[in-house]
């Protein structure tokens, strides 16, 4: 489900994603995610939470998960621009 509504929110930006990857990790009882995002050869990434992922499985937007989403975009932008 991320994968699809990260290549959603690329697509709206202009930006083709070559890679998009999730992984997961237990700190302090809290699960946290750390999702990738590539193109070309640049990378970004930003971390996610559970909850943020529940909001999307459960309504199919997130406003939280969203900017956090289009911030980590449009990082990944300017690093292709340069």
């Amino acid at each position: 489900m991320i994968k699809v509504y990260v290549a959603d929110i690329a697509s709206q930006m202009g930006l083709k994603l070559t890679k998009v990857s999730l992984t997961g990790g237990l700190t302090v009882a809290c699960l946290d995610y750390r999702l990738k995002l590539v193109s070309e050869s640049h990378e970004v990434s930003t971390i996610i939470y559970q909850s943020e992922l529940d909001s999307i499985e459960k309504s199919s937007c997130s406003g939280f998960l969203e900017l956090k989403i289009r911030a980590a975009l449009e990082r990944l932008s300017m690093q292709l621009t340069r």
